[in-house]
């Protein structure tokens, strides 16, 4: 039971979240019940960062059940404590913010249930050891986040955009199902342990044309969720209908819930050294940032700019799995490099989870203000509102991958993966796509940040003051983290290294910055 606490306590906390609220409403303090969620979230953000410095991993056992496949097996290991930490932080900055930003909302008991059951979903996803306890925990994040998106239900915008969600979220989850259920039937178990070994011992009896279209299905599946494009019309209508705390979640963390899931079955099931899928991989990468980064220039409303640059942010993790799967089936001597590339997709997933919950944060503070989502009407509002569009502009220039931010070195690190093999007539075109995309977000960032800080406010911002400081403080500590990545990135390297020695299965615990600078990778 040691290995569920996270999940007891945010499940016991938003279960508990009414009758907290009840009680305490009834002797005038309310706002106890938003301190409740935030010691839930803080507790479990405790405890993986404990475990993390201090346990040894992996930690696992199985929980029995007939008929089989419905027993639940448990494992943490280096990666899904990685990323289980990222989202109980960030859940624990959102959840201190929203007790400003949501206050004059109705309904937040049901707000902190859902936000609380949200993370506790993607945890769950993360540390389980078989894809069907996976698949409940899914459906559990995927029903708290649509319902989340569409909180302000009295808006029709919100309801449209809760709506796609729900049905996208749908077809994905139950393309995802498909994809199981084949595995099941080729395997006889979903336990990761024994998937892998299974496929990997019967790939003469078992049609790779059937390996190869569930690894399309898992692809798609989870990539809805992950807002891979084709998949990914959905988000940018839920950003600008979800509070801005959700949509700090949503690109934050919950799209990031898919790219584990992805990352999970191609690693521990169709071995990448076996199953050529990783060329596959960056053309979606590549698509995805193309689009999304070509799709942002017209945006007018700040929440679908940000939106769209999500999107093309997980076009570079995506990228970052599709090089190390690509060199580790032709190239597989070299794991070195592929050990390269998923450092830096990892590292990715860390930057924009504190980068764009950043910016959503920070954009809901000037919505709050200002009344308005317009970029044109906001252009300015950091004469008026200067600690908020400060920290705004260091998340801007981290994902914008200014040197030397952290934004700079998880992009950095997939490119020199990629240049290790120029000769590769696929990763040289590869490269140059990906370089001139950074280029072109890095234009558009900087472009924002100019609106924003530069600028002289107009008339109708006249009235502007600074954002309320409970609001304030969880942006300054996330842009705050942005330049306490950059000055200690050799300690937050060797972090992520454990989860890239998980899924690759080597040690690249030497990696350290001046060796990355010298050439020696």
């Amino acid at each position: 039971m040691y290995a569920l606490f996270p999940i007891i306590v945010l499940l016991g906390s938003g279960l508990s979240i009414p009758l907290i609220s009840m009680i305490f409403r009834k002797l005038g303090k309310e706002k106890i019940r938003d301190i409740w969620a935030v010691l839930a979230f803080a507790l479990s953000t405790a405890y993986f960062a404990y475990i993390i410095l201090y346990e040894k991993l992996p930690i696992s056992y199985k929980i029995e059940l007939e008929p089989s496949w419905a027993s639940i097996g448990i494992k943490i290991d280096a990666f899904s404590a990685y990323m289980s930490l990222i989202f109980s932080f960030l859940g624990l900055v959102v959840s201190i913010y929203s007790i400003g930003y949501m206050e004059s909302e109705t309904g937040l008991d049901e707000y902190y249930t859902l936000l609380l059951t949200l993370v506790a979903g993607m945890i769950g996803v993360t540390i389980v050891n078989d894809l069907f306890t996976l698949y409940v925990l899914w459906e559990l994040m995927c029903v708290s986040s649509y319902t989340l998106v569409s909180f302000r239900k009295h808006r029709w915008e919100a309801v449209e955009a809760g709506f796609k969600y729900l049905v996208m979220s749908t077809i994905g989850s139950l393309i995802a199902l498909y994809s199981i259920s084949l595995l099941y039937g080729i395997a006889g178990t979903l336990e990761f342990s024994k998937l892998g070994e299974i496929i990997l011992s019967n790939t003469n009896s078992i049609p790779k044309d059937t390996i190869y279209f569930i690894i399309a299905m898992v692809i798609a599946g989870f990539g809805v969720t992950a807002a891979i494009v084709p998949f990914h019309t959905w988000l940018p209508d839920a950003h600008p209908a979800a509070p801005s705390s959700i949509s700090a979640m949503l690109s934050g963390v919950v799209i990031k819930t898919g790219a584990f899931a992805i990352f999970k079955i191609l690693f521990t099931v169709f071995y990448p050294t076996h199953f050529g899928y990783g060329g596959i991989l960056i053309l979606f990468g590549l698509l995805t940032m193309t689009v999304a980064n070509v799709m942002v220039i017209p945006q007018r409303d700040i929440k679908r700019f940000l939106a769209y640059s999500s999107i093309a942010n997980m076009g570079y993790i995506m990228l970052g799995l599709g090089v190390a799967t690509y060199i580790a089936y032709n190239y597989s001597a070299r794991l070195d490099i592929v050990s390269l590339a998923l450092l830096g997709s990892l590292f990715h997933i860390l930057n924009h989870a504190i980068g764009k919950g950043l910016l959503f944060l920070g954009a809901g503070c000037f919505i709050h203000e200002a009344k308005t989502r317009d970029l044109a009407k906001l252009e300015g509002i950091g004469v008026k509102m200067p600690f908020s569009a400060l920290s705004f502009s260091i998340g801007l220039l981290n994902l914008a991958g200014i040197p030397p931010l952290s934004g700079f070195w998880s992009k950095f690190f997939i490119i020199m993966a990629m240049l290790a093999f120029l000769e590769d007539p696929f990763l040289y075109v590869s490269t140059i796509i990906f370089v001139l995309n950074i280029f072109v977000a890095a234009g558009y960032y900087i472009w924002l940040l100019q609106r924003i800080s530069l600028k002289k406010p107009s008339e109708i911002l006249s009235k502007v003051t600074e954002t309320k400081l409970s609001m304030l403080i969880p942006i300054l500590v996330l842009a705050s983290l942005c330049i306490l990545i950059t000055i200690f990135l050799d300690p937050v390297l060797k972090v992520i290294a454990e989860p890239v020695n998980v899924l690759v299965g080597t040690t690249i615990s030497n990696i350290k910055t001046n060796l990355i600078l010298g050439g020696g990778v």
